[in-house]
């Protein structure tokens, strides 16, 4: 009788570290969606809209395509700029508390009202983020970045 371990007994195989790794991946998704619903609607609505205005804004630097963004009071867009004019590409997501924009110029008919350029300039605008007693602000002035605090 051996009573030792053969070598192929000893450590977990390929799959076993892939189906524990999964498990952990699965937890920590989790984790991380509860911890974001505990941030209030404004605060929330204008971090995600900072990140996404960032990722888009260096999105249209990169590809060297304008690129734009619709604000509802329903929700957020995209838009992208084609040969034949402005497209809706898709809708990015709602917002959980009420939203307004403010454009600092008139914008024509068809055009998003925020324009993210290729020059790496983008149209003046303000959004209020109001929800859950809180008030939220994102202003760009076209040139410096886009600033969000609470008002």
């Amino acid at each position: 009788m051996d009573g030792g371990l053969r070598s192929g007994d000893a450590g977990f195989s390929l799959l076993e570290l892939m189906v524990s790794v999964a498990v952990l991946a699965v937890l920590a998704v989790g984790v991380g969606l509860s911890t974001g619903a505990v941030v209030p609607g404004a605060e929330r609505d204008a971090q995600r809209f900072q990140r996404t205005f960032e990722q888009i804004w260096a999105l249209a630097i990169l590809a060297r395509q304008e690129q734009g963004l619709e604000i509802t009071p329903r929700g957020l867009s995209l838009s992208r700029r084609t040969a034949e004019g402005w497209e809706e590409a898709r809708r990015l997501y709602d917002w959980r508390g009420q939203t307004r924009l403010v454009s600092s110029s008139p914008v024509p008919v068809g055009t998003p009202r925020i324009r993210l350029r290729s020059d790496g300039g983008t149209s003046a605008f303000t959004v209020s983020f109001s929800g859950g007693g809180e008030t939220f602000r994102c202003a760009s002035d076209g040139w410096s970045g886009l600033t969000c605090a609470p008002e």
